[in-house]
């Protein structure tokens, strides 16, 4: 016999699944910069394994308890993205730490050799030549620029109606992907309804989950 679907248990599933969505949406643009960028420089190692602990803690707590299938689905995803970062600053840290070790030897080779190698800091005009150039260049006012001011200035002041649209677009096109998870979850049966059971007072959870909960949480406030 089927389970009948509630309202209630319905607007449960929808936003479980527009949260998802939302950290979905959250961390995966975070691990494509990083891949683009080839660096992890934005991220503090020391922070993020102690949430990756907290999510370890998490994901144990929500198995241990047998809570709602969401958030069971929520806390695998923290282990999963938050592990791939993990993976990401020990891969970006280590190629960066081997590349100025490269650096180093190299340069210290070339003066052994008495030939001069230029550093990232050294400057490629010197001081004169970048005078001289800067005072050339305060004689000569570009014209083009007061031409394309009042441009820019229309420009400036439609930005933040630009901003305001593309934020609100992309919340819609969120809550849209999630409601349209759930639809397609419990459609599919991935997603099925609790069946309801006359309510017998607080159901008792255990120890291990609450230590498991609350080392979690611990963890994320840290």
């Amino acid at each position: 016999m089927a389970v009948p679907l509630t309202h209630r248990e319905a607007a449960s599933g929808v936003l479980g699944s527009i949260s998802l969505a939302c950290w979905i949406f959250l961390l995966v643009p975070q691990l494509i910069e990083n891949y683009k960028n080839g660096s992890a420089k934005a991220i503090s190692f020391a922070f993020i394994l102690v949430w990756f602990i907290g999510d370890i803690a998490n994901l144990i707590g929500a198995l241990w308890a047998k809570l709602v299938p969401v958030v069971v689905a929520i806390a695998i995803y923290f282990c999963i993205a938050d592990g791939v970062l993990i993976c990401q600053c020990i891969y970006y840290n280590e190629k960066v730490s081997r590349e100025m070790e490269r650096r180093i030897s190299s340069h210290t080779a070339h003066e052994d050799d008495g030939t001069h190698v230029p550093q990232p800091t050294t400057p490629l005009l010197s001081r004169r030549m970048s005078e001289n150039l800067g005072q050339s260049g305060r004689r000569r006012p570009d014209g083009n620029s007061l031409n394309h001011d009042p441009l820019a200035k229309m420009l400036a002041e439609d930005e933040p109606k630009s901003t305001w649209a593309k934020n609100i677009l992309s919340l819609l096109g969120i809550c849209t992907a999630g409601i349209a998870g759930w639809v397609i979850a419990w459609k599919t049966g991935a997603w099925q309804p609790t069946p309801t059971q006359p309510i017998k007072g607080p159901a008792e959870m255990a120890v291990g989950a609450q230590v498991a909960g609350y080392l979690s949480a611990l963890c994320y406030l840290g």
